[in-house]
């Protein structure tokens, strides 16, 4: 047998047991160490097979990104061009990386350790001062930790900082899920909604006992007055002439104020001169 094709042969039974990992366009660098750890190990050398094996793994809006060299195959050491051109085209900006590092990057659900790697991958090559890589690395983590992070000396070392943090998250209660946040707070204002309409319904129901009250306290001193007028005018309608006391007692008066003209005080002339 030729050895030439015994060699190919044997690569080629070697490579089907290679599973490659889907791309990872946040880090196109790693993801190819990894693809070429899986050929070392499984002894593929050959350009076109490896070519073929990176394209078998792209998903679809990756391999969008390099279209003309899946359409039209390079024809000198294609790997080596499918290769350059997918880290040129679909790693991030310098720009854009250096903005994820200084604003949107999080800790997320990973661990401090973790998000140190993620940052200091997004600065690449590029140099930033120890003490403002830690600040910004302790800013990422909770309140919790950064309370007790702060009273580190400002020689630690970032890294040492970042496994003493992960030591303080593995104690600390972890946080609840975002949907069970957004859920209590959708709660949350239910149940405020709802006491302030409880409260409104109280309010109206005092504001119409209160006008209720008030209407029959109105009734009521009108009724008093109506009374009121009525005895002044049946006591004006008595006669004057007549003392308060006849007035009120009639023949059981026992004291008379003069003048008075109560009938009883007239008596006959007779009786009169005979007393």
């Amino acid at each position: 047998m030729d050895p030439e094709n015994s060699h190919e042969t044997q690569q080629s039974l070697s490579a089907v047991s290679i599973k490659l990992p889907p791309y990872w366009p946040n880090d196109p660098i790693i993801w190819f160490a990894q693809v070429e750890a899986q050929f070392l190990t499984r002894r593929v050398t050959n350009e076109d097979t490896k070519y073929s094996y990176v394209i078998s793994s792209l998903q679809p809006e990756i391999a969008q990104e390099v279209r003309d060299l899946l359409i039209s195959k390079p024809s000198d050491q294609p790997y080596k061009k499918l290769k350059e051109e997918l880290i040129k085209r679909t790693t991030a900006s310098e720009q854009k990386r250096l903005h994820q590092l200084l604003i949107s990057e999080e800790l997320g659900d990973r661990k401090p350790t973790q998000l140190l790697c993620k940052m200091h991958q997004l600065l690449g090559t590029n140099t930033l001062h120890a003490n403002i890589l830690k600040q910004l690395f302790v800013q990422r983590l909770p309140s919790s930790a950064q309370l007790i992070l702060a009273s580190m000396s400002d020689t630690t070392s970032i890294e040492t900082v970042a496994e003493l943090a992960d030591k303080i998250m593995e104690v600390t209660p972890a946080y609840p899920p975002i949907a069970a946040i957004q859920t209590s707070q959708a709660q949350a204002q239910k149940s405020e909604v709802q006491q302030l309409s409880e409260q409104v319904r109280e309010l109206t129901a005092q504001i119409a006992s209160l006008k209720s009250e008030v209407r029959e306290r109105s009734r009521s001193r009108s009724r008093s007055r109506q009374r009121f007028n009525s005895q002044s005018n049946n006591t004006s309608n008595v006669d004057s002439d007549i003392c308060w006391y006849h007035q009120s007692f009639g023949d059981k008066a026992r004291k008379c104020r003069a003048p008075c003209k109560y009938p009883s005080n007239f008596k006959p002339e007779n009786e009169q001169a005979s007393v």
